[in-house]
């Protein structure tokens, strides 16, 4: 059985705010059409209701009497003019005061029945069209008798019809673009009024996840701000809950480093007085279980001082990256060798600065000089190079080693997420250090393949812009924690 459902359209704020701001202004423009087209056809008709009367008027004047008979001397002039008027052909009707036929068109229809006075409009059909009649009674005496002439005069309606809708067109017309001005005034002003809010979206949504400073409520309506200030309290929640964690984190790697320390050094005292044996293989195996810890206790302690809730602000020192990076390259020269790997070192030949802090930068070279050391089979070779890219300064370390399957290439930088089938003892810290620095100086890392396929390119760019930008979260951050 198929099921429907159906979702109301997403919406703006700012469309809904013009819909309702211009609905009103449609609504009262429609109704003001209305009016004024029943206020030009009440002028119109008017003023040609005035022209009728006057024409039948003027009929009356030429209605004579000679010998009890009633005739209107109307010259032929005056009938031409009748039938050859602007506004359209007249047609008229005098009858006697015994509804005789005197002149004009016999089938003009009558007034209705009774007459309300010496003075009557009405509408009809004739001869297929729509008229409009007046009736006009002249009192006139007839021998000893007196009585009444009437005299009707019509006209077709399409002339007044015409003239009072460009009446109507010439009032509505400015109306509709006032209402458009009106319109494109009320988008301008909508857009300006809902300014702040799409600056507070670009804050947002340029903001890294590093960065929990307080939102700006200054220039932000007052509406507003209610819901910016739940949004700070929301971020210092959250601020303080991530230092809490990370207070726990690098006091309980802290308290471990002393008790796996003697471990260490009681289990190499241990396997010097042991007899060769199972026991010796046991203590060996406890020295390497106590290797690995230590290194993870290390390593947590490292991603506690490198995370943003430690409130740790990065030195704004200046820094050579050649000297830093050849010296991190030189003290793990010796590792390198004990695993018969050649291990280089290519610069560009001239310093090249940035500013960052010296300790965090050297623990994030180590990270990735020990994977690489690490994953490298022996005899085989890891590059350190200092290089600018685009102008950027940017430390590349590359190794021969299996790689990384691109499937993995962006979870490797997840804490404890580890590459399967590697054979390799790691805990799954070391690129999530490498990130969490890098992304601390506002730097990219990337990680791809080497030159033919092979091996491992770690690659760090500094951004300059980006490192401000951080510089300045930070130092927000440890000010509001």
């Amino acid at each position: 059985m198929m099921r429907f459902s159906f979702r109301a359209p997403d919406t703006t704020l700012r469309r809904k705010l013009l819909w309702w701001l211009s609905a009103p202004l449609l609504s009262l423009w429609l109704i003001s059409s209305v009016i004024d087209y029943d206020i030009a056809n009440r002028f119109v008709n008017l003023a040609y209701d005035r022209a009728l009367l006057e024409s039948a008027l003027d009929i009356g004047r030429q209605v004579k009497v000679l010998n009890d008979r009633v005739y209107v001397d109307l010259p032929e002039i005056a009938v031409q003019m009748l039938q050859t008027r602007e506004s359209g052909r007249v047609y008229y009707l005098v009858t006697g005061p015994e509804n005789e036929f005197v002149t004009g068109e016999p089938d003009l229809p009558p007034p209705p029945d009774p007459l309300s006075g010496r003075i009557n409009y009405y509408d009809q059909q004739y001869r297929g069209r729509p008229v409009r009649i007046v009736a006009l009674q002249l009192p006139i005496e007839r021998g000893k008798e007196r009585g009444l002439v009437m005299v009707q005069v019509a006209e077709n309606r399409a002339a007044r019809n015409e003239f009072a809708r460009q009446i109507l067109l010439g009032m509505v017309l400015p109306q509709m673009l006032l209402i458009v001005l009106a319109g494109l005034l009320v988008s301008h002003v909508v857009g300006r009024a809902l300014a702040p809010l799409s600056t507070l979206r670009d804050e947002v949504g340029s903001r890294s996840h590093r960065d929990l400073s307080p939102l700006p409520e200054g220039d932000m309506p007052l509406e507003v701000r209610p819901l910016i200030h739940a949004m700070n309290e929301l971020l210092q929640r959250l601020s303080e809950a991530l230092s809490s964690q990370q207070r726990f984190i690098a006091d309980a790697a802290h308290q471990l480093r002393t008790p796996i320390a003697g471990l260490k050094t009681q289990t190499e005292l241990a396997l010097r007085q042991a007899p060769s044996g199972e026991a010796q293989a046991t203590l060996t195996q406890l020295r390497s279980a106590t290797e690995r810890t230590t290194r993870l206790v290390n390593q947590l302690l490292s991603l506690a001082r490198a995370e943003p809730a430690s409130g740790r602000v990065p030195a704004a020192e200046r820094i050579d990256l050649v000297a830093l990076a050849r010296e991190a390259a030189s003290e793990w020269v010796p590792r390198a060798l004990a695993r018969r790997i050649d291990l280089g070192f290519e610069e560009p030949g001239r310093p090249v600065h940035i500013e960052g802090d010296a300790f965090q930068l050297r623990e994030m070279l180590n990270n990735v000089l020990d994977n690489a050391v690490r994953y490298t089979s022996p005899e085989g070779q890891v590059s350190v190079r200092v290089e600018l890219q685009e102008g950027d300064p940017a430390i590349t370390v590359e190794d021969d080693g299996p790689g990384v399957p691109e499937a993995d290439r962006s979870r490797v930088f997840e804490r404890f997420y580890r590459v399967l089938g590697t054979g390799v003892e790691g805990c799954g810290l070391g690129l999530a250090i490498v990130r969490e620095i890098a992304q601390h100086h506002g730097a990219e890392v990337t990680l791809g393949p080497g030159v033919n396929g092979n091996g491992t390119v770690v690659r760090i760019v500094f951004r300059p812009r980006r490192l401000r930008a951080a510089n300045d979260a930070a130092a927000s951050f440890a000010a509001d924690g």
